[in-house]
């Protein structure tokens, strides 16, 4: 049994977690919980806010956390909820300059220019998700990039299966259509 599924039976009832325990929740799931938001949101500097916020909204939820069930995707639904307010709030205010230079992962051959075109990548890929709507972003973000199972992302973005595969399918194709625009583009600039 997990240092996580003990706090879960030691909370049934009225009582609340203690300062100790909801410490040692936090650190049983964060590292996943961060990195799942840092892909969710792409900006490094909100991270914290939103991770921080999922977990004092578990925490205000406890009670209602259905506790036969697995932890980790309850948080992850919290978190996810949380990311869509964000998204709300920063629709049209985001910089996607700053984006995905942690999430675009290492560039592979060390050089400098493999990490400028890593940036651009990362780039070119937050500012056409920018211009998905919420259900396709979060949708293509978990299926995709969080390699997510269809099952779980439909249960999370409260759908079907068979809707997520669509939603991802039309994601890629609006994806594909803003990078083929945008090359286009620079091509006429030469």
């Amino acid at each position: 049994m997990s240092a996580l599924d003990r706090i879960l039976e030691a909370f049934s009832g009225d009582t609340t977690v203690s300062h100790d325990e909801f410490v040692e929740l936090l650190q049983a799931h964060a590292p996943e919980l961060y990195r799942r938001v840092h892909v969710l949101l792409g900006r490094a500097e909100f991270v914290d806010d939103v991770a921080q916020q999922t977990m004092v909204e578990a925490l205000a939820s406890w009670r209602r956390y259905d506790r036969s069930r697995p932890i980790g995707p309850w948080i992850t639904g919290i978190a996810l909820n949380v990311a869509r307010r964000y998204w709300r709030r920063t629709r049209h205010g985001r910089n996607a300059q700053e984006t995905l230079a942690v999430a675009g992962g290492p560039p592979r051959s060390g050089t400098p220019e493999a990490e400028t075109l890593s940036r651009e990548r990362a780039q070119l890929l937050y500012e056409a998700l920018d211009t998905l709507s919420p259900l396709l972003r979060e949708t293509f973000l978990l299926r995709v990039v969080e390699d997510l199972p269809a099952e779980e992302v439909a249960r999370l973005t409260r759908t079907t299966a068979g809707a997520v595969h669509t939603r991802v399918c039309r994601a890629r194709d609006a994806l594909r259509a803003y990078v083929d625009a945008r090359h286009e583009s620079e091509e006429v600039r030469r």
